[in-house]
């Protein structure tokens, strides 16, 4: 009996055809802003193509494969197309002499051969490094891996929240400069930003100057004080002409030796 002929005794799954997908899309999707759901319909797009040789699906037939209405599948669509990670093209069918639609993903491809540069949190001013989302660098920056709650407040900030990657690597930057490496302290400084509608790279620096600017004016408000509580004095020498109980102004004035 040759291998061929040979009688199957693994799972049945084993044997239905299987889907090629570049490990890096599922890795990084969430860096090209896509959804869920346009990850699904992405995926199905690419599982027709491979496997039944379909180069187009109707919204209704991805809708069925995606669990999904039509209507949102062509919402995932309109969404694809706009971030340029899918194209639709058209083709003459010379057999049948008419005119077919079709899927390219090729984009999609052309967009995850790209590297992304994503700037470096060393405090040692390293040189930036290509490729490493947010969830590496957090847990580059705090020594160790992150805990199922602290991944999930990370994923919050990206797509519950809407925080742009950019903005939480700044939160996590400055947590580390304080030494203060907590997703608790990274959340109130996020917090505070979306609080003082801090929503672009320049909003960011200007309220990054306008603080820096309230605590030097804070700074130099408690030294003025500080040298009016002095009065001239050197610390940790009260003044002696001062020294008398104003209370007892009148035994002062009879025994003025006292």
């Amino acid at each position: 009996m040759t291998q061929a002929n040979r009688p199957w005794h693994g799972p049945a799954w084993l044997q239905t055809p299987f889907v090629a997908v570049p490990y890096t899309l599922l890795r990084n999707w969430n860096e090209l802003e896509l959804s869920v759901e346009d990850l699904i319909v992405v995926l199905e797009i690419i599982a027709a193509g491979q496997v039944e040789g379909k180069e187009f699906l109707t919204q209704q037939e991805l809708g069925q494969r995606c669990h999904l209405d039509p209507l949102k599948v062509g919402e995932c669509i309109g969404r694809l197309l706009e971030k340029s990670l899918i194209s639709m093209g058209e083709r003459l069918e010379p057999k049948e002499g008419t005119v077919a639609t079709f899927f390219d993903v090729s984009p999609l491809w052309d967009k995850l051969s790209q590297p992304e540069e994503v700037p470096d949190l060393a405090v040692n001013n390293e040189e930036s490094t290509s490729g490493t989302d947010a969830f590496s660098l957090f847990e580059r920056e705090f020594g160790r891996p992150l805990s199922g709650f602290e991944y999930d407040q990370i994923q919050q900030w990206l797509r519950e929240d809407e925080h742009p990657q950019w903005m939480v690597i700044e939160a996590l930057k400055e947590a580390v400069f304080a030494n203060k490496c907590s997703i608790r302290y990274i959340d109130r400084i996020l917090y505070d930003w979306q609080r003082h509608q801090v929503r672009s790279r320049r909003d960011l620096e200007t309220y990054q100057e306008s603080y820096r600017e309230r605590q030097r004016a804070r700074e130099q408000v408690a030294a003025t004080r500080g040298n009016r509580g002095n009065n001239g004095r050197k610390p940790g020498k009260p003044d002696v002409g001062n020294s008398k109980d104003e209370r007892y102004s009148a035994f002062y004035q009879l025994f003025p030796d006292a």
